[in-house]
């Protein structure tokens, strides 16, 4: 049922008429018109851009940088990051994001390196921080205030974050905010192209690399997932090359993308290298990381 339009009663010669009052109906359709009209007036092309927001760069002062930063920890208990009993002066250190945490593979943590290509260091930052991909995505440079955080190691991992305990643990949202900054510029990251020996030797940690001619093993290709399809577990999945050399891929059973199959051919995969204990693991940002077009190899 609409709604019923208002009418006053006109007496005219002893005849009570009703009228519908229309004075708000027709100014309400002129209104709309002119509004339709001014937006297809000002968009007569088709072309729907979307508006260039505009930053300021941060002014920081950067004083240490990733290298530094890992040397504090001793491979004991998390050391905290100073510069000195008695200096006051922030802690700033750049670097480039090389994670993502938009499929859920990586979840509360920003993984950094110190350059875009050809990297000397990488480190996690453990935060309760969600959704970073939004604004530090892969390429990002960003100024990290670390004065007052912790370095460690996270089941092996180099790590930044707070004290929890005898381990480095996560950052507050409201923290991370404060320290984190922005900056203007972006890069494309340009992957270490290494080995499975290369890798499983620890020096490329927490960077981005990439394994040319590579594969699944035959007994998974094509069958398996990345991902358990019945739970949320992580799932450890061997990558491959054609000395028969092996390396686990590491998948969330949390990542949208678990339940795809993996790809049967041969090429190359670029993924962000972790570890968790002994085990040398790749962590790749979304499917896209694997390309295996390729016609396999026989190992």
């Amino acid at each position: 049922m609409g709604t019923a339009l208002p009418t006053i009663s006109i007496s005219i010669a002893g005849f009570n008429l009703k009228v519908v009052v229309m004075k708000n109906f027709f100014k309400r359709l002129f209104g709309y018109g002119i509004v339709f009209f001014g937006f297809f007036a000002c968009v007569g092309d088709d072309d729907f851009k979307i508006p260039v927001i505009h930053w300021e760069e941060p002014q920081v002062e950067v004083n240490t940088d990733i290298a530094t930063v890992l040397a504090m920890y001793r491979g004991f208990e998390p050391k905290r990051i100073e510069t000195g009993p008695d200096s006051q002066l922030p802690m700033f250190l750049e670097a480039y994001v090389v994670s993502s945490d938009e499929s859920g593979n990586i979840y509360k943590s920003l993984v950094i390196q110190d350059a875009p290509e050809n990297p000397t260091a990488g480190v996690a930052v453990s935060t309760h921080s969600t959704n970073l991909y939004t604004r530090f995505e892969p390429g990002r440079k960003v100024y990290l205030r670390v004065d007052g955080l912790y370095v460690g190691a996270v089941a092996g991992l180099p790590s930044i974050g707070i004290l929890d305990g005898n381990e480095v643990g996560r950052i507050d949202v409201f923290d991370f905010e404060k320290r984190i900054f922005r900056s203007q510029e972006f890069h494309e990251i340009s992957p270490d192209i290494i080995d499975i020996p290369q890798a499983l030797t620890k020096t490329n940690l927490n960077t981005l690399i990439q394994l040319q001619d590579v594969q699944f093993p035959e007994e998974l290709a094509g069958i398996l997932h990345y991902g358990n399809l019945t739970n949320t577990f992580g799932v450890n999945r061997p990558v491959e090359d054609c000395n028969e050399n092996r390396i686990i891929l590491r998948t969330s059973g949390f990542s949208n993308f678990k339940n795809l199959q993996l790809p049967e051919g041969n090429g190359t995969l670029t993924a962000v290298l972790s570890v968790f204990g002994n085990d040398v693991q790749l962590l790749i940002r979304d499917p896209r990381d694997v390309q295996f077009l390729g016609e396999r190899c026989s190992p």
